[in-house]
């Protein structure tokens, strides 16, 4: 077995650079596009066209500081935050939806304000469930419980947590932690039929969502008309098509973009995916695609050749975590899901979720380093 490595210096020379290195370029073509989505309207409302580019850029490198810092935990330590992250999420979660304290915007509750800073605690979900099902999966595993027991163990706070996420609403995200949850699961060697238990709830909460959300009926309905018509497509999602349309095969050049300034919603958050290809052309939308594939990829085959069984369902939910939402983001933008409130990773414009999207990049590289580390809290499993 290898020395464990304990000084910053080795845990540092232990990291993964192919991740990181993906990290930093969807990092920098995020600034451009941000900047490029947002110096007319950022002109026009502060008298400088840097005013968004700043706080982005400051969100980023704070981000970055806290991804470093989180990557470089041992990963034999990783199963003790479990409980406090988690509790500390439910506790976020329900907090928002106390009256008077969560902030509402466009009909949902989803943010807290902190001293002016508005934090989403869902974001802290696309991780701290991971790492919840990870650590609670090996200390039954330790005891050589079944599955069942295992599946019943973890069920009741995953429920918890993706119920107050539906009721703030985000079914946007609820979705993407059920995913993300189902994957580990899989991997934990969960048996099909209870992991089918999960997916049977699905069915039940969207349609107690659709007959009692409006908003959520109308994006269900939206979808399934323009399935059947595009021409029936909500005006947002047009105006994206159009934008990635006149972007053609090499785009219009940064800042060359027309539908940011005029129609096009969201251009530098949710709809930053149209706004690149615009500008970029089929070339950069590709590039940006297979960026996301080669980072879900190479964290999901490293983290699966692990021998630490801790780390492999960890890595393995991390890696899911981010390629996920990624394509989810990508697929709403082309037209293929039901228009939804979420992010592209490391590229749109946004504090809290760009600080979540780190620090799982940062719990993805600890627990990486477990290739070259020796084991400790792990359980073999092969």
């Amino acid at each position: 077995m290898h020395k464990p490595t304990t000084s910053i210096s080795d845990r540092l020379s232990a990291l993964d650079g192919v991740i990181p290195s993906i990290v930093v370029v969807l990092l920098a073509v995020g600034i451009i596009m941000v900047f490029s989505a947002t110096m007319v309207r950022s002109a026009n409302e502060y008298g400088t066209p840097y005013y968004y580019l700043l706080r982005h850029v400051v969100s980023v490198l704070l981000a970055l500081m806290v991804a470093i810092g989180v990557s470089l935990i041992p990963f034999e330590s990783l199963p003790r935050l479990s409980w406090p992250l988690t509790l500390l999420t439910i506790s976020l979660l329900a907090i928002v939806l106390v009256p008077g304290v969560g902030v509402t915007h466009r009909g949902a509750t989803r943010w807290l304000s902190i001293y002016g800073f508005c934090f989403q605690p869902s974001e802290l979900a696309k991780f701290t469930l991971p790492l919840f099902l990870a650590s609670v999966i090996l200390t039954q595993s330790q005891k050589r419980n079944g599955t069942a027991r295992v599946f019943m163990a973890t069920l009741p706070v995953v429920l918890v947590i993706l119920l107050l996420v539906a009721a703030e609403p985000d079914y946007g995200t609820a979705g993407l932690l059920a995913v993300i949850c189902g994957s580990v699961y899989f991997v934990a060697q969960t048996k099909l039929r209870q992991i089918g238990v999960l997916a049977m709830l699905a069915l039940p909460s969207g349609l107690c969502a659709y007959h009692f959300s409006q908003h959520f009926r109308k994006r269900i309905d939206d979808f399934v008309g323009y399935l059947i018509d595009p021409a029936n497509a909500p005006w947002h999602l047009r105006q994206a098509w159009i934008a990635m349309g006149w972007g053609g095969v090499t785009g219009k050049g940064p800042g060359g973009g027309m539908q940011k300034h005029l129609v096009l919603a969201e251009s530098f958050n949710d709809f930053a995916f149209a706004s690149l290809a615009e500008e970029g052309g089929f070339i950069a939308a590709a590039a940006v695609i297979i960026l996301f594939l080669v980072l879900l990829a190479r964290g999901v085959m490293l983290s699966l050749s692990l021998d630490v069984y801790f780390a492999r369902l960890l890595g393995f939910g991390l890696s899911m975590s981010l390629g996920i939402q990624s394509f989810m983001n990508i697929c709403v933008v082309l037209g293929l899901m039901p228009t939804k409130g979420m992010s592209l990773p490391f590229i749109s414009y946004g504090g809290s979720g760009m600080l979540a999207n780190l620090v799982t990049v940062g719990l993805l590289l600890s627990v990486l380093r477990s290739r070259v580390e020796s084991g400790g809290n792990g359980v073999r499993r092969d």
